[in-house]
């Protein structure tokens, strides 16, 4: 009995929930009564120019909006979305200051069988601040790398400088307006245009500041990446032959960047002339690199380590010897002819006197490897190979150029 009441009690719990849905939908859709309802509308600003006459610019860029208390039938007041409302605030029409500025709303448009009952109390407030300007330099951000055995040169802007203007507390933050280039696998020279961003000292985006010109056209140039000897350079009677022989230059190479036409006459950076009878005793120093103009060092500041090497071989009973080598040429094709700058290269060696005693010419290789030369100038490595026992103190030059040329055989040219 008592189960048969509960379920009873159920069947008529969901019929007055039946029954009010019914009676809701029949008032709704046929009696629709008249109703209020809050709704927040967004508000347009025009006319926003006249704040710059006025030296003043608006604090926050956050698009302002108004509560609406609407009216109408039921069905038409909750149909009704923000966006359904056109309403404006113009600046034109009412004298600005600094600080808050309590501006009306207009009603433009809404929709039809609705009517605004708060329309005639519609504001908005808005913060006004002095407008401050200054000029900032244009700072290219580099993003990705070029092409492996490539290398982004200076780059090239259309303008260098541009104006900023704003709040005085965003444009006191700004230092550079960043024009951002992404390089990734770039092997020739980029033409590109890109926005100016208002950075700080971090690299952080200042918002609320506008920038004159929006937009830059930059240009950066991408260069193939060679690498050339260093060539340490003394002055005049500063040191003698066999000490240079012991004075070699860290790095010895160093990777060099630039247009084709300059870095193909580039077969080594030479360091500014070394005085060394001022350098007390034998430590290491620091010299600079004289590049040549058009040049770009990767990788490198500009400076080199000399390091001097102890004669260690002469304190421990062990002695040098100089001697000059003919350069042979190896590997060359059988269709071309090679002429170097240089025919011979000056070396130091040291060992044990035993390996100097029986040492001489024909017993060290010396050679320009021309296996993968073509036709023209190009510069080579010398490559000295000497027997076990003995070490390379020094060697000049380091490198030559080789002028390689066609054979001209009999028969050719009508004969």
């Amino acid at each position: 009995m008592e189960e048969k009441n509960g379920k009873n009690q159920i069947l008529i719990k969901v019929c007055c929930v039946i029954a009010a849905f019914i009676l809701w939908l029949y008032i709704f859709n046929v009696e629709n009564p008249m109703t209020e309802r809050k709704i927040v509308a967004p508000v347009t600003i025009v006319n926003k120019n006249v704040l710059a006459q006025s030296k003043l610019v608006q604090i926050g860029n956050e698009q302002p909006n108004v509560s609406l208390i609407i009216k109408g039938n039921a069905s038409d007041v909750y149909s009704v979305k923000p966006n359904d409302f056109k309403l404006n605030s113009d600046l034109s029409s009412y004298v600005m200051k600094k600080g808050e500025n309590n501006i009306p709303v207009t009603v433009k448009k809404s929709p039809n069988n609705i009517s605004i009952v708060n329309n005639q109390n519609l504001w908005i407030k808005i913060q006004l601040d002095e407008l401050r300007k200054k000029i900032v330099p244009v700072k290219v951000i580099l993003t990705g790398k070029p092409r492996g055995g490539y290398y982004a040169l200076h780059p090239v802007l259309e303008t260098e400088k541009a104006e900023i203007s704003g709040t005085q507390e965003s444009v006191g933050a700004v230092k550079y307006a960043a024009a951002v280039c992404d390089l990734k696998y770039a092997q020739s020279n980029m033409n590109t245009t890109a926005s100016l961003q208002p950075q700080d000292t971090f690299g952080n985006l200042v918002k609320g500041v506008d920038v004159n010109p929006a937009i830059v056209k930059v240009t950066v140039p991408v260069g193939k990446i060679k690498t050339v000897p260093v060539n340490v350079k003394f002055q005049n009677g500063s040191i003698g032959t066999s000490e240079a022989g012991l004075i070699t230059a860290v790095p010895q190479k160093i990777d060099i960047s630039g247009s084709d036409d300059v870095i193909s006459g580039v077969n080594g950076i030479d360091t500014e002339p070394v005085d060394l009878s001022k350098i007390s005793g034998r430590e290491n120093m620091q010299v600079r690199l004289v590049v040549p103009r058009g040049v770009v060092l990767v990788n490198n500041s500009g400076t080199v380590q000399l390091k001097f090497n102890s004669n260690t071989d002469e304190t421990s009973g062990g002695s040098q010897k100089q001697l000059n080598l003919n350069i042979n040429v190896k590997n060359l094709n059988n269709n071309y002819t090679a002429k170097l700058s240089s025919g011979t290269v000056s070396i130091v060696v040291s060992g044990t006197d035993s390996a100097i005693n029986n040492i001489n010419e024909n017993s060290i290789s010396c050679f320009v490897d021309a296996g993968s030369m073509k036709e023209g100038v190009q510069s080579a490595n010398v490559v000295v190979s000497l027997p076990e026992g003995l070490k390379l103190v020094s060697q000049n030059p380091q490198s030559v150029n080789v002028e390689v040329n066609k054979k001209t055989w009999e028969g050719q040219n009508g004969y």
